[in-house]
């Protein structure tokens, strides 16, 4: 990751504007799509991917397009597409293990 700018904080903001991280993780609704694909055995239509994650179908399908720069999700296509998780990226192996310990140290704290 870039170093801070000493510069006008109009520089951080740009930086910030421009991470990875914060477009993957825009919102709530993108890492409750990613951790769904996570535990799912098999490939999820949107309709289920929904009711998994608790959250609109068609926010499922706007979290799925926004994720589709970072190429970690899979489809089946076809009318009704199934989605997965691609577990042979590298990405989305670094999004598990930071999943995994996030929640690992929620838990470990909150005991």
């Amino acid at each position: 990751m870039s170093d801070v700018p000493e510069g006008p904080i109009d520089d951080v903001t740009a930086l910030v504007d421009r991470n990875g991280l914060v477009k993957l993780f825009a919102n709530r609704v993108r890492a409750r799509v990613l951790v769904t694909l996570f535990y799912a055995e098999e490939p999820l239509t949107t309709a289920d991917i929904a009711a998994h994650a608790d959250i609109y179908q068609s926010a499922v399908i706007e979290a799925l397009e926004a994720m589709e720069p970072f190429d970690i999700v899979e489809s089946t296509g076809g009318e009704d597409p199934a989605y997965s998780i691609d577990r042979s990226d590298d990405l989305v192996a670094d999004i598990r293990a930071l999943a995994e310990s996030a929640t690992d140290r929620l838990y470990d704290e909150a005991s």
